[in-house]
């Protein structure tokens, strides 16, 4: 079972955020966790055993990146929940329900540079520029016109793979298993509006905790469930579960 299902009655009011209370975005200096996103069926059935109607929609937000051809939607419902719909056009559309209560509060940032895509680019132009200043190519050849073409060419691929392969993602993960839960793309649409949506989703998880009055025990006995739940919907793989289970399991307040 689950969110009662989306055809979700969410209204639109993508940008109506509080100010940008200074929630910091750190670096992520733990280990870090990949989340494989399975394509999934849009008639996705939840498995948990939660009615989860949906009474309030506090806010929503879009990102899309058209490089890669992926529109992310995020809708935080009932002060509690976040439901996350992720469209790509090499996969289906994959959605999720996610218990906010169980995230920790700060946001995490995950940079990857694909140097050696730049590399090569600057490696092939550097390349063309020693072939022309050593007149080594001559701009009455054919065989030398195309071959500075086809540098080119090459260089501006490899341009376009830098780009590609760079990423550059925030994420919320849960709080004593430490797996990513949520991921965004940094500063999409734009920084203005992204620092709002993550002061504002920080401040929400804080919130939806403190409405819990959960003790340590019980929190973590509840963020398990929970990220079983997750890992039956292949939201989280079984072998990233079975490291947060471990780490769970190893915690001093967890009890039985």
């Amino acid at each position: 079972m689950g969110l009662c299902r989306p055809a979700l009655p969410f209204r639109a009011v993508s940008g109506r955020f509080s100010s940008w209370t200074g929630v910091a975005v750190n670096k992520a200096n733990a280990e870090n966790i990949e989340i494989d996103l399975v394509a999934v069926e849009d008639s996705t059935n939840f498995s948990d055993d939660e009615q989860v109607a949906v009474e309030k929609v506090n806010f929503e937000f879009d990102q899309s990146n058209e490089l890669h051809g992926l529109y992310r939607k995020i809708t935080v419902f009932n002060d509690t929940h976040c439901h996350i719909t992720i469209k790509n056009k090499h996969q289906r559309k994959h959605k999720y329900r996610v218990n906010i209560a169980y995230l920790e509060a700060k946001p995490y940032r995950q940079r990857r540079i694909a140097w050696k895509w730049l590399y090569a680019c600057i490696s092939l132009l550097v390349l063309l520029a020693a072939l022309y200043f050593g007149n080594l190519l001559s701009t009455s050849s054919i065989a030398s016109l195309g071959l500075a073409v086809g540098i080119v060419v090459v260089a501006v691929m490899t341009l376009i793979g830098f780009f590609y392969y760079t990423s550059d993602r925030v994420y919320f993960r849960s709080e004593f298993g430490k797996i990513k839960i949520i991921e965004f793309m940094n500063n999409n649409p734009n920084k203005a509006l992204f620092r709002e949506f993550i002061g504002n989703l920080a401040r929400q998880i804080k919130a939806a905790r403190a409405a819990k009055g959960y003790n340590t025990t019980q929190a973590l006995a509840r963020e398990m469930r929970e990220l079983r739940r997750l890992r039956d919907e292949k939201v989280v793989p079984p072998a990233t579960y079975d490291r947060a289970k471990q780490r769970i399991l190893k915690h001093p307040g967890f009890a039985g």
